[in-house]
């Protein structure tokens, strides 16, 4: 099977429904061919307004939307070739999965030989042959985001956006659907855009990640610089685990929690005040005296990682270790303990970077 796969560009696009500010203001996005990107964000920053606008479902209020240098913008949703997942697979109950797989060939007026051929090629490619005369309800979510699926890429689209479709599923299918997902884009080589506000999905599939708030692109890189990296404090919170410790420079420049001097491995003028991020796996658990003394208040065991909870003067951190790590084991509440991060993991923001 084969699929199409276009650059797409995104210039100053805008959205105003008249009341409040804009769902989406001034967005500029380049996706290259056959590249994956994930729009990530929390409810209500514009990710979703952004994908029907560009699938023709929402008319933007300004701004471009281009494909292969096409422009998009005012053409109807029947001219875009483009082939579209729904959160809710919006499948036909009344059809079979053949027909609602063939409904998109049917409405281009493909010859029905071809249609049959494209149909088996399609449900063969999401693992669904044997299925063709089944209806909806008698499909699993799984089997029924296959099908979705299936019918989306039929066409051979150019562009290939999916809206939130594992949203339904429970947690072990929506991760055996990412890995087959991101199996059938890289085959294909389509281009396609994610809306999600999971941000492990965003981080499993994606290529890069698109991290929306408030209607505006926050930041956009691959998985491991919006993590590692993050632009604001909000891109910091919303894309994995994170602690943030409000601290002050003293007359040395250095960084003080509580009067305590934090690694973060640079200099600010006296009176400056910050916020010191870090993430939980780079928190280091020593004996008392070194780096900030503190005193463990909780211990979470969560499966795959233990969380261990402490607070020192002006501060309360979690860390956080493997089960496999035995190191954490000999803690307790109400142990006292030193805690401290290597320098280069420290991230410091100017206090109130994001207007919190």
């Amino acid at each position: 099977m084969t699929a199409g796969g276009g650059n797409l560009v995104l210039a100053g696009l805008r959205k105003d429904y008249g009341v409040g500010d804009p769902a989406v203001d001034r967005l500029d996005l380049e996706i290259a061919k056959g590249e994956f990107v994930a729009l990530l964000g929390p409810s209500g920053c514009g990710k979703t307004t952004t994908l029907r606008m560009i699938a023709g479902l929402v008319e933007p209020s300004a701004g471009r939307i281009l494909l292969d240098g096409d422009d998009l913008t005012a053409k109807p949703v029947h001219r875009r070739n483009i082939g579209m997942v729904f959160q809710n697979y919006a499948l036909f109950p009344h059809m079979t999965v053949a027909d609602n797989v063939a409904f998109g060939l049917e409405m281009r007026g493909v010859a029905a030989t071809e249609i049959r051929d494209r149909v088996a090629e399609a449900l063969a490619l999401v693992r669904l042959t044997g299925f063709e005369s089944r209806r909806p309800k008698a499909l699993s979510g799984g089997q029924q985001q296959r099908v979705a699926l299936a019918r989306a890429l039929v066409i051979r689209p150019d562009l290939l956006l999916l809206d939130e479709p594992l949203s339904n599923l429970d947690a072990k299918l929506r991760e055996e659907m990412r890995g087959e997902i991101r199996e059938i884009q890289k085959r294909l080589g389509i281009t396609t855009v994610f809306v999600t506000h999971d941000q492990a999905e965003a981080l499993a599939l994606a290529d890069r990640i698109a991290v929306m708030e408030r209607g505006r692109l926050a930041q956009l890189g691959s998985p491991e610089e919006v993590y590692e990296r993050p632009a604001t404090p909000f891109v910091a919170r919303f894309v994995g685990r994170i602690n943030a410790l409000a601290a002050a420079a003293g007359g040395d420049g250095r960084l003080r929690i509580g009067g305590q001097p934090v690694p973060t491995g640079d200099l600010r003028p006296a009176g400056t005040k910050a916020t010191v991020m870090i993430r939980p796996q780079h928190i280091t658990l020593s004996q008392p005296g070194i780096s900030l003394l503190a005193r463990v208040t909780g211990i979470t065991y969560v499966g795959d990682v233990v969380q261990i909870a402490v607070a020192g003067d002006g501060f309360s951190v979690v860390a956080e270790r493997g089960t496999a790590d035995s190191s954490w084991r000999g803690l307790a509440v109400g142990q006292d303990v030193g805690v401290g991060w290597p320098a280069s993991s420290a991230l410091v923001f100017p206090e109130n970077a994001d207007g919190r």
